[in-house]
């Protein structure tokens, strides 16, 4: 059942002077701009667009891209941030709108969107001196509108661009090998799926944010994708822009870039019957609009346009919480998209960075935000590993003696085995006999379900 839910006026009575950043349990430790960058457009009025971080050496690192190129910043202690370093896209200056950054293995990924651009990744390890660019190609796209990484099996993905979906071996981080190209491999992608704007990947697993709202695709084999689950209709649709899921691997949010189009919650437990089973919105106007979502543990980080970050709990994914939110930018709401463009929740200080289009990079406090968190320590069981031939083992993190019922549920809902079980240590569940495919692993101790998405393989 579809819940809507919205943030009343009176909740906004918290915020501040009219003069100041409206904001609710989060705060400002550092803002950066700069003043000689570009104009990308006239209608947008954007000088910057994606965000990203990175942590090493016991430092802390925002990488920010602009109309001129990627700017790296050491925030470490953000009231004493420091631009460490700058590297110029392929494609620069008036006109550029898309940029978007991704990290894996000690290297930066970076893609634009407009003009003749290339794919140009960085090698981190020499920070926090510098960076080094150490690839810049057009050899596979000129241009890319998003990116995403599987660190697991070290696989870039594009989407959109000059060369749509693509699939790229990472192994080697500074030398990218071409996969598959899906409109130009796979005879059936343009008919079920076609443009892909942005996806979320996790273990071979690809979430896709299409032209026909959503797919699940298991990309094993990236030459045989196989779709394992699909949305295609559901209330208050709008373009699908990019969605996240929860570390369980239960819950994934949604953004469809559409102004009043509220942020989507879909329960994902079984992927051959996804179902969208809340929404929020921030209340603030009808123009405005989810960007970008990520999620943390069972927080929901979230960049809007106009409304700035905002932070949602969705322990009971039918009934989102928020937890706070930090305006970015003074604007109000219009009939355009400007304001936050991107988040980043990830680095080990807790600190959260976010980029606005037009003010820049904002290194935010949210310590008062997770305090008033309702989310649980933790899983209470570790279901491993995720990807098997046959055995999988559940261990019990409480330490303490415990009745569960376990199944073993298909994507299509199917419950292909039970085990009934008094555990105090470890539980090993045999799969051997079951056909490869994704499954899900349910464990009930009589108060909660935990959930784990399982890969059953043949091949070692």
């Amino acid at each position: 059942m579809l819940k809507q839910t919205l943030l009343g006026l009176g909740m906004m009575a918290v915020i501040l002077r009219a003069d100041a950043q409206d904001s609710l349990n989060v705060h400002k430790l550092f803002n950066w701009q700069d003043p000689g960058l570009p104009i990308g457009t006239s209608e947008l009025q954007n000088k910057y667009n994606e965000v990203w971080g990175y942590a090493a050496g016991g430092r802390e690192y925002a990488f920010i891209g602009s109309t001129r190129g990627i700017h790296i910043l050491d925030v470490t202690d953000p009231t004493a941030t420091v631009l460490v370093d700058y590297v110029q896209g392929r494609n620069s200056g008036s006109g550029v709108i898309h940029r978007d950054l991704k990290t894996h293995a000690d290297h930066l990924y970076a893609v634009c969107d407009q003009g003749p651009s290339s794919l140009q990744i960085m090698d981190l390890r020499y920070l926090p001196d510098s960076v080094h660019l150490v690839y810049d190609s057009n050899e596979f796209f000129a241009r890319a509108h998003n990116i995403q990484v599987d660190t697991i099996n070290a696989r870039l993905y594009t989407c959109g661009g000059s060369n749509q979906f693509s699939v790229y071996s990472i192994a080697d981080p500074a030398s990218p090998v071409l996969l598959a190209n899906l409109e130009m491999d796979v005879p059936w992608w343009n008919s079920l799926i076609g443009y892909v704007h942005d996806c979320h990947v996790r273990d071979n697993i690809v979430w896709t944010n299409d032209a026909n709202a959503m797919h699940v695709v298991d990309f094993t084999d990236p030459m045989q994708p196989v779709v394992l689950g699909a949305l295609t209709s559901y209330a208050d649709q709008g373009y699908n822009h990019s969605g996240w899921l929860n570390d369980d691997g239960t819950t994934y949010v949604m953004a469809d870039e559409t102004h009043g189009s509220p942020l989507k919650f879909i329960d994902v437990t079984d992927i051959g019957d996804l179902d969208v089973t809340s929404s929020v919105s921030t209340g603030t106007s009808s123009f405005a609009v989810v960007h970008n979502p990520f999620f943390k543990g069972n927080v929901a980080h979230v960049a809007y346009y106009h409304d700035g970050y905002w932070m949602w709990d969705a322990t009971d994914p039918t009934n989102p919480q928020v937890l706070g939110y930090y305006d970015t930018n003074p604007a109000p709401s219009a009939d355009n998209y400007r304001g936050a463009w991107g988040v980043y929740p990830y680095l080990p200080s807790g600190h959260v960075l976010v980029s606005d289009m037009q003010t820049g990079l904002w290194v935010l406090d949210i310590d008062q935000s997770t305090a008033l968190n309702r989310v649980p320590n933790g899983p209470a069981y570790r279901i491993a590993p995720t990807v098997t031939t046959g055995h999988v083992n559940i261990t019990p993190l409480s330490g303490t003696t415990t009745a569960v019922h376990i199944r073993v549920i298909t994507s299509n809902g199917q419950v292909v085995h039970t085990l009934d079980r008094t555990i105090g240590g470890q539980i090993d569940l045999d799969m051997t006999g079951l056909a490869e495919g994704l499954y899900i692993v349910s464990v009930n101790d009589g108060r909660s379900d935990h959930h784990q998405r399982i890969l059953k393989t043949d091949h070692p």
